[in-house]
């Protein structure tokens, strides 16, 4: 039986083995969802790992509902573009420890839609926890500059607060699937922010569309949080900007507490041309 993931090591289709449920294709490679509860395709030379204390402290800054208002944007952007009677099918392109996979399960279970789930991600211990909490999801290893999936095969595609780059996530969406894309606004997180750049000024506006899709909705989401200073260093290491903050300033944002953080992010619901 053929499947939609494509063999990392020759990029032929693979085929589900009707007895082992493993996958292969014609050049006798062969995979085996590991013990751990995910598919292991291809390993980046340099991954990045987040510390076994720092991925603890993003899943519970992520579970106490910080982006409680972003999950209810979705939602309300989904209530009437989903066909409620045929079973989609989703991917969650660099799904991490799988929060926004997890939300959206939520949000399709919510509305009735029948969904199957996918998340694909870099770091092998991201995907260990995200396979213990949600293990009905297919979760896969992959470097993410050549997604393992053949083209046009999701119905609809969520990058979650990380730039867009490069056309595999449309590739592999289905002509007339669904980008949901969330992408920071010019404010987002602007008081951990100035930490790192001292002459911050306020830059951009909504996201530039990609090509290849046509917009259908557009959200701009904003509030503020109160968290303290371990909690904001925390929410900084989920942000690309995250390197650029040495010793020094982390330590300067541990001592601070922010009363009123700011969030400040675009959803954008867009569908792939034909």
């Amino acid at each position: 039986m053929n499947s939609h993931y494509l063999c990392p090591l020759c990029q032929a289709p693979l085929m589900v083995h009707q007895g082992s449920q493993g996958l292969h294709c014609a050049n006798k490679h062969h995979f085996d969802k590991g013990p751990q509860g995910y598919w292991v395709f291809s390993q980046p030379k340099k991954p990045h790992i987040d510390s076994r204390q720092l991925m603890r402290a993003k899943h519970f800054l992520l579970e106490s509902g910080i982006f409680a208002p972003v999950v209810e944007a979705i939602q309300r952007q989904l209530t009437e573009r989903l066909p409620s009677d045929a079973t989609l099918s989703h991917l969650d392109v660099d799904s991490g420890e799988g929060y926004y996979l997890r939300a959206l399960a939520g949000v399709f279970n919510a509305l009735g839609q029948a969904v199957e789930q996918t998340g694909v991600a870099e770091a092998e211990n991201a995907l260990f926890v995200a396979a213990k909490a949600q293990p009905e999801a297919n979760l896969v290893q992959s470097q993410l500059k050549v997604l393992p999936f053949a083209d046009d095969s999701f119905d609809l595609v969520s990058l979650f607060d990380k730039p867009l780059k490069g056309k595999e996530p449309l590739r592999v969406l289905k002509p007339g699937g669904t980008f949901i894309w969330l992408s920071p606004g010019p404010r987002h997180l602007w008081q951990i922010r100035e930490f790192i750049y001292p002459n911050l000024t306020e830059k951009g506006g909504e996201p530039q569309q990609p090509k290849g899709v046509t917009l259908v909705a557009s959200e701009h989401i904003t509030y503020s949080l109160a968290l303290s200073g371990e909690q904001a260093l925390t929410l900084l290491e989920m942000t690309p900007f995250a390197w650029r903050a040495n010793d020094k300033i982390k330590r300067q944002i541990t001592q601070q507490e922010f009363a009123a953080l700011e969030i400040d992010l675009y959803l954008t619901l867009a569908t792939k041309d034909a």
